[in-house]
């Protein structure tokens, strides 16, 4: 999986430019593109952006607020600004929100290539030295005999740098089953060329735990949630039997997959609890997607998302519903005159409101007031 690039743009002239002008594939990258802050966003949210590169005066949300929520979401993400010399003092602005470089406009597109690169050196060079650093703390915390095939400390530290997987945390993190698949064949067909090359075979065993047990520790488990996993399907020795090798790193990477899967359904299922909750009491006020996106500080496209995987229907049907049920009961229950209950539900005029309540339950206010009425 190549780096993930992200081009926010709303002049479509300009990002056609710098997504076409640029063989992004042969220098490993796949592009997303978004026309505007909000679309980006949504982006960001469904896809492991490695780089985002974004212009500071869009429609719905400008660049700086983009960044702002961008960073909340990926708080490693790196970060270009495109500006145009009216939005120079902005451009100048997203430096405290740790934007690697900007662009003003107009700018050559191997220009972009240039700092969009180094962003990426960066990238590696912060992944290389969590490496380091979780390959100190496992030795001088959490040494034991379990870990004697991974050959000793000093090794393990000189050779977790060299990430040859680099990409499996983000695919075991955000990556679809066949994303993982495919990671896990590209191990196999790697031990399986290193045969006869032990000391290698450390360094890829090194690289598989330290990516995994990483990804474990930054969705907010403990490095001991996924060494569990690790001692659970460890074999007694590795004794030249690759075929035992190579089932312990599938069941060990599906394993953390499935505790990080696990993790991130149960952030969802108490977003979706949390906002049904807050549509059910503030229904009658005008409450939107926009307002609830706001609200909880996620996009209006992922809401909408949400509510038709969660809820097994869109939100503009949910909040319906709610305004017929209530609509309903009050009919049926008190003396309001349709225009109190039209008020009462947040509808401008009660003319309004009946041709809302004839369309959502097929009979007028009064018709369906005057029918609870008669013998039965």
């Amino acid at each position: 999986m190549g780096c993930r690039l992200l081009i926010a743009e709303d002049e479509k002239y300009l990002r056609e430019k710098v997504t076409k002008n640029i063989d992004w594939a042969s220098h490993d990258y796949i592009v997303f593109e978004a026309g505007d802050g909000e679309e980006a966003l949504a982006i960001l949210q469904t896809e492991s952006i490695d780089i985002l590169v974004t212009d500071m005066r869009m429609p719905r949300m400008d660049g700086l607020e983009l960044i702002e929520k961008a960073k909340e979401i990926k708080k490693d993400l790196r970060v270009i600004v495109i500006s145009g010399h009216a939005e120079f003092e902005l451009a100048q602005a997203s430096i405290r929100l740790g934007v690697e470089d900007y662009l003003l406009k107009p700018f050559r597109s191997e220009r972009l290539l240039e700092v969009v690169e180094t962003a990426r050196g960066k990238l590696r060079e912060a992944e290389q030295s969590r490496a380091n650093e979780f390959a100190r703390q496992l030795f001088e915390d959490k040494v034991c005999d379990v870990f004697s095939w991974l050959a000793n400390p000093s090794f393990f530290i000189k050779q977790s740098s060299v990430l040859t997987h680099n990409r499996l945390g983000e695919v075991l993190k955000s990556g679809t089953i066949n994303d993982l698949n495919h990671e896990i064949e590209s191990l196999h067909q790697t031990l399986d060329r290193m045969r006869s090359d032990r000391e290698n075979v450390y360094v890829l065993l090194n690289n598989v735990v330290i990516s995994a047990l990483t990804a474990v520790k930054e969705v907010g488990f403990e490095f001991e949630n996924g060494i569990d996993l690790m001692i659970k399907h460890l074999p007694s020795a590795f004794d030249g039997n690759f075929e035992d090798l190579k089932k312990w790193v599938r069941n060990f990477l599906f394993d953390i997959n499935g505790l990080i899967r696990g993790k991130q359904q149960e952030g969802i299922e108490r977003l979706v609890s949390e906002m049904k909750k807050y549509v059910d009491q503030n229904y009658r006020t005008g409450v939107t997607l926009n307002t609830l996106a706001a609200r909880f500080n996620v996009s209006s496209s992922y809401l909408s998302k949400l509510f038709c995987e969660h809820v097994g229907e869109n939100f503009s049907d949910y909040v319906n519903n709610l305004k017929s049920q209530k609509a309903k009961e009050l009919l049926k229950t008190t003396d309001k005159r349709v225009y109190e209950i039209a008020d009462y539900l947040g509808f401008n005029d009660a003319y309004y409101f009946s041709s809302w309540f004839k369309r959502t339950v097929g009979v007028s206010p009064t018709e369906y007031k005057n029918s609870l009425s008669l013998p039965m």
